[in-house]
């Protein structure tokens, strides 16, 4: 038994931001919406920052806001984290006027953990003394016949 049309149109096919999950997408938009508020505020306390990422949870109640300072080096985290408290409401008005959602998460502010763990890294690279290569990699004698590796090509049959 064929199929009858039945005159209904075929749904358009979607477009490839459907394959984008929601809250992926909302976090894209989230933090370009917070990194465009900060850089119209003139704040010496923040000093060159940078939105790192935003992660919406699941129910988009709350937005972690995560942030990275340039030459951070702890001892200015609670006033930088103060400053941004004070902001908070206007990242919130500033998200519910652009992102057009139903209800607007909160906005929490947060140090990047990625950043800060990255940093540590560099901090244990940097202190540890330099060796020198020879130590590093061990010194291996190439045969030559190591040294012509050509496929197809062997002694016997590479003339003929």
């Amino acid at each position: 038994m064929a199929k009858r049309n039945s005159g209904r149109k075929k749904r358009p096919k979607q477009t490839t931001s459907r394959h984008y999950p929601r809250t992926a997408r909302l976090n894209a938009l989230l933090t370009e919406i917070v990194a465009d508020y900060f850089e119209r505020v003139d704040e010496d306390e923040l000093g060159f920052m940078t939105i790192t990422g935003v992660e919406v949870d699941s129910d988009l109640n709350v937005a972690d806001v995560f942030i990275s300072i340039l030459g951070d080096d702890g001892d200015r985290d609670e006033v930088v984290l103060e400053t941004l408290e004070e902001h908070r409401k206007d990242v919130k008005r500033a998200i519910a006027r652009q992102a057009k959602l139903r209800k607007t998460p909160e906005v929490v502010f947060a140090f990047d953990p990625a950043v800060r763990a990255g940093a540590k890294i560099d901090a244990i690279l940097a202190s540890m003394p330099a060796r020198p290569k020879s130590e590093l990699l061990p010194e291996t004698e190439l045969s030559a016949d190591a040294v012509n590796t050509e496929p197809g090509l062997t002694g016997d049959t590479a003339n003929g």
